[in-house]
């Protein structure tokens, strides 16, 4: 094991990976995850499912327009599925100034 690193990531949930991924990515080596059970496990675990597409916020649209695109990236890297199934959805406005 590793006593020395330059960037320790500390959580092997999404957001975690999701760090190690990008700087790995934009050339970082001395990079290490630390996770204390399986990945995935925690937070993570229980919020599957719960994958957006739509947002009135422009940057949080874009935001989720980018981790589409990433799921694509990463499937096309490893060859694997991510299992992302793109179902759709329906927006309905609830009140006269949500329409």
């Amino acid at each position: 094991m590793k006593s020395h690193t330059r960037v320790a990531v500390i959580g092997g949930g999404v957001v975690g990976c999701s760090v190690l991924y990008h700087l790995t990515k934009a050339g970082w080596k001395d990079v290490v995850l630390i996770e204390r059970e399986q990945l995935t496990a925690g937070s993570t675990w229980h919020a599957a499912g719960g994958f957006h597409t739509l947002n009135g916020d422009p940057n949080v649209a874009k935001l989720q327009g980018y981790t589409i695109g990433l799921y694509d990236e990463l499937e096309k890297i490893s060859g694997q599925s991510c299992g992302l199934h793109r179902s759709g959805g329906l927006l309905l406005a609830d009140t006269p100034a949500r329409m």
